[in-house]
């Protein structure tokens, strides 16, 4: 059967075949050019849509604007903070951190030894292999041969290009070819626990990528799914995070309509970002940003429920992993067993067996309908978002997990963006269908 995954390029280019009269360059951009059209099919890639707002210049480049906004935020060593110290201070109040010390031993940031990650030394490594760089309209995963990301980012007029392509992958660490990465790095101690892994491989959602990109790209404004936190370790460059506290704002107002945000980091930093720094935000009772600079070798703890945009000031390479442990599990739950009731039940019965002190905990929540009604006026006051808030849009974002559990199974992964709407279990039949159906006009990028 051919690749289900909806990808770029002719029958004869997916052969490695192309018109004798081209150069090598001109095969390769069109390749990328191709993967620009299916990312965003809104853009113009012959008449300059991707650069029109002129981001990569220095007078309108939001990486080198507003950092006099700053936010403190804690960093702790791992030499002289125990784990212990770390669930209590940070983990079980929700409170964002930057972590280091915790990478020294890493291949993939050491530079000895072969394994350090870089986008050279990944196309010397897997020249020919495809990573996933963005979704086309349908949510389905665009990928180009790690040559031809090293190609784009080192080339100037691409480097133009307002939102550059990102790379968002975590189908690398189940190929084969790819699979050789997970040597090259390990799970800090401080986040070996992982409840998730209960559930089974084959029905957990996406929990793990590596991610690398050029200046101006990064991910726009969101909450993690399912009430999962996420740790973000730099292996190069530098990123911005923008932080907003759970329960502080809701999402019509961090992501409102007609300020022309596209869904892209960049574009929310210079059209989003400067409001909530005014006088006007504060008079409303919303928070100020948490702004942070994150440097190679740092690790970012990003708790449940934070709304978070990331932006990277250089090219970066990273990677990360969303988990759930003990400290934050009645959240979890409570979100997992009304966005993915299927997988709760079964992760449900394997924790009656593992963790039984934490079925205890599953059993004595109660049910939606028993939902309190002082509970749910509280999550709908004016004077915060609520739970709800917070809640409603990791739920949102259940039908991209689904959509990359199933990319998972055919060989696809990573970060999948959907407009669709629906969510939960039934979801994955609609996919099959819809893969089958896409299935005769599938292409590759090669």
């Amino acid at each position: 059967m051919r690749n289900v995954d909806r990808e770029c390029g002719t029958t004869a280019e997916r052969r490695g075949k192309y018109r004798s009269s081209e150069t090598h360059e001109e095969h390769v951009n069109k390749k990328i050019h191709a993967a620009k059209r299916r990312t965003r099919s809104e853009l113009s890639v012959r008449q300059g849509g991707w650069a029109k707002h002129g981001y990569a210049y220095e007078d309108a480049d939001a990486t080198s604007r507003s950092l006099k906004h700053l936010h403190a935020i804690e960093r702790i060593s791992v030499k002289t903070t125990t784990k212990e110290e770390f669930i209590e201070r940070f983990e079980r109040t929700r409170t964002p951190c930057v972590i280091t010390d915790a990478m020294e031993d890493w291949g993939c940031y050491k530079n000895d030894g072969g394994r350090f990650w870089s986008v050279d030394t990944l196309a010397e490594r897997f020249r020919e292999v495809k990573f996933k760089v963005g979704t086309d309209d349908d949510g389905y995963p665009v990928r180009l041969k790690m040559k031809h990301i090293q190609h784009y980012v080192n080339d100037p007029v691409h480097m133009r290009d307002d939102s550059p392509m990102y790379a968002f992958d975590g189908s690398v660490f189940d190929k084969p070819e790819t699979k050789s990465l997970l040597e090259d790095f390990k799970i800090p101690d401080w986040f070996e626990e992982d409840l998730f892994k209960h559930v089974g491989a084959k029905r957990r959602p996406p929990y793990r990528w590596i991610v690398f990109g050029p200046p101006r790209s990064g991910s726009s404004v969101h909450v993690d799914p399912l009430a999962t936190s996420a740790w973000n370790a730099l292996i190069s460059g530098r990123k911005r995070w923008a932080l907003y506290p759970p329960r502080s704002v809701d999402k019509a107002t961090i992501k409102p309509r007609g300020i022309g945000l596209d869904g892209e980091s960049v574009t929310w930093f210079n059209k989003m970002y400067p409001r909530t720094t005014t006088e006007e935000w504060k008079r409303q009772g919303l928070p100020p940003p948490i702004d942070v600079i994150q440097h190679p070798g740092e690790i970012m703890f990003v708790p449940d429920g934070w709304w978070h945009a990331v932006l990277n000031l250089d090219h970066t390479m990273a990677v990360t992993q969303n988990f759930s442990t003990s400290a934050r599990f009645d959240a979890v739950w409570r979100i997992t067993r009304r966005a993915r009731p299927k997988m709760s039940a079964r992760w449900l019965e394997k924790l009656r067996r593992v963790r039984p002190d934490l079925a205890e905990v599953a059993d004595a929540q109660p049910r939606r309908s028993e939902v309190s009604a002082g509970e749910q006026t509280s999550s709908t006051s004016s004077s915060s978002s609520g739970s709800s808030d917070t809640e409603a849009e990791a739920e949102d974002e259940v039908m991209t997990k689904e959509r990359e559990t199933f990319e998972r199974a055919a060989g696809g992964g990573g970060d999948a963006s959907t407009k669709r709407t629906r969510t939960g279990d039934g979801l994955i039949a609609d996919l099959a269908a819809e893969k089958m159906r896409a299935a005769s006009k599938s292409m590759d990028i090669n």
